[in-house]
């Protein structure tokens, strides 16, 4: 008598066993106690899940998506997020094409200066903004606030919604007005800026490379000749050279660099610097582009992204560990 109940308590057991490890582990939202969190600008909450076509480059953000413990929210253009956690907490906003590609992580405000940082001290206040466009894309994107510790998160997914700006001026006013037709040209980059020395990593088809980089505006910047020399002899190499009668940079695709000296050097500790808007003009395969640059101490840098899609190399990013990809072997 005893033998059976012992094994009808076994088999129950295994039973018990098999239907609770079946069940989908759903990581616990971070306590509310435990952060304090304010949004400026939300416009409403989205009930529809986002569904997204499967590629290759989008498998980061279909895992948010797969996870189903998100909330997604529609913001006005500028909405802010100010974030303060009660102890040392990851925190970090990713950005998405509108097909589910990585483009990057915002920048933190934290005591009046960005910070490239992706956790926050205890009672250290974090805020940034939402755009409608940024880094360089034109198509819309979400935003992705990720926080917490261990196997504690909170996601909010972010989508800027059509409409007005975000405003704290007077809540009373209406949020939308008629907008009367502009002559003017759309606004140029600043004319001066500030460059911070970038803090990302960059890997150059997996290996670690070592670049003098500055990030202005929330852009990382590069000098053309370091990115040369660093895929020089892949797929993706090209030529540089400089007319300095007509103030102009020539790119050469498929073409072997040549070598100035001077490449890929980095300071001990570089300092944030001044960046003056550049005036060269910018020919690829003997036809001008359009292409925004800031010059720093005699040497224009120009923006990664802009530098990659010209030439057709795949960039990728790590918001996690703060990794720039650079892919020459991406078709």
């Amino acid at each position: 008598m005893r033998r059976k109940t012992f094994v009808s308590l076994a088999l129950m057991l295994s039973v018990f066993m098999l239907v609770f490890t079946s069940i989908p582990a759903i990581a616990a939202e971070v306590p509310a106690d435990k952060y304090t969190y304010s949004l400026s600008g939300e416009a409403g909450k989205q009930s529809n899940k986002i569904e997204i076509e499967e590629f290759d480059d989008n498998q980061q953000f279909r895992d948010i998506l797969a996870e189903q413990n998100y909330k997604i929210v529609l913001v006005k253009d500028g909405a802010e997020i100010k974030f303060t956690p009660k102890e040392k907490m990851s925190a970090s906003v990713s950005y998405y094409t509108i097909d589910g590609s990585n483009g990057g992580s915002l920048f933190w405000e934290i005591d009046g200066s960005e910070e490239a940082v992706s956790e926050i001290e205890a009672n250290q206040t974090a805020t940034t903004k939402l755009y409608k466009r940024y880094g360089g894309f034109t198509c819309d994107l979400y935003y992705v606030f990720s926080f917490g510790n261990a196997d504690k998160s909170t996601k909010i997914i972010y989508q800027v919604s059509d409409g007005a700006s975000a405003s704290t001026s007077n809540p009373d006013e209406p949020t939308t007005k008629p907008v009367e037709p502009k002559s003017e040209p759309a606004a140029n980059p600043l004319v001066t800026a500030t460059a911070k020395a970038s803090v990302s990593k960059v890997l150059v088809d997996g290996k670690q490379v070592s670049f003098e980089a500055y990030n202005i505006n929330n852009n990382n910047f590069f000098k053309l000749r370091d990115i040369a020399m660093a895929v020089n002899g892949t797929a993706k190499g090209f030529e540089v050279g400089w007319d300095g009668e007509h103030n102009a940079i020539s790119l050469t695709s498929g073409e072997a660099y040549t070598a100035q000296g001077g490449e890929l050097a980095v300071s001990n500790n570089p300092k944030a610097k001044t960046a003056t808007l550049s005036t060269s003009k910018v020919y690829l395969n003997d036809e001008e582009i359009e292409i925004a640059a800031y010059k720093i101490e005699g040497n224009n840098y120009f923006k990664l992204r802009d530098i990659a899609q010209a030439l057709g190399i795949s960039l990728t990013f790590d918001s996690k560990t703060n990794t720039i990809g650079i892919d020459t072997s991406a078709q």
